[in-house]
């Protein structure tokens, strides 16, 4: 805890540090609510089904606990593994909120039908924010495979990261299964993760924004 303390006593010194972090999370947070009434109206749109050979493969199954077990041990887990590196945790907002940007452009860009047999994901936490309508057309690409392989990237190397990227892989299995993405979905889910962060190491630099070695890392 003292290590936690120090780090974050001499990261918010700096006023532009400061401001970043702020900036950083209202950024984020206005994303966050502004994807809802966006995928409410791309669930309402036409689109098309595609072929998927590997859910022809695949028998459909209920993985709902798995799938959210997981995406929330990980968030919580990488956010207590962040905390003693403030600038890693500030980059690792920025690229979630740029990644839910892309997302956006590309559902709007690539109108697809859900898979045949899907079962419905519910999320049993931030379900509340879509008034009980179920949306299951936020398709292209994966969410949820998205931010674990940008957990994975935020993190340290060592054995956590390790288990952090056996996690995505179970991730995008377990989302298949159900149904809930097609095989496409969930492949160029990482690329799309890490070109978010990639954009906003270059923005960083652009901007002559504080780096350190927790950056330089990345």
């Amino acid at each position: 805890m003292s290590r936690i303390k120090a780090s974050w006593l001499d990261f918010w010194k700096r006023p532009d540090q400061r401001y970043e972090f702020l900036a950083a999370a209202v950024i984020l947070t206005i994303v966050m609510f502004s994807s809802v009434p966006f995928l409410t109206q791309i669930d309402l749109r036409p689109g098309v089904q595609l072929n998927d050979p590997v859910l022809n493969l695949l028998p459909a199954r209920d993985l709902s606990g798995t799938i959210f077990l997981i995406i929330y041990s990980a968030l919580i887990a990488g956010f207590v593994f962040l905390l003693p590196s403030p600038t890693r945790l500030v980059i690792g907002f920025e690229a979630y909120a740029v990644f839910v940007v892309l997302r956006m452009i590309t559902m709007s860009l690539v109108p697809l039908e859900p898979p045949i047999g899907l079962i419905p994901l519910v999320d049993p936490i931030l379900g509340f924010m879509y008034a009980g309508k179920q949306v299951n057309k936020d398709l292209f690409f994966s969410g949820h495979t998205a931010t674990m392989y940008l957990v994975y990237l935020m993190l340290p190397y060592g054995i956590y990261r390790k288990i952090a990227f056996l996690a995505v892989l179970v991730m995008g299995t377990c989302l298949v299964s159900q149904r809930v993405h097609y095989t496409v979905d969930v492949i160029v889910a990482p690329f799309f993760a890490y070109g978010a962060l990639r954009i906003v190491l270059w923005m960083r630099r652009l901007l002559g924004l504080p780096a350190d070695r927790e950056q330089d890392a990345l």
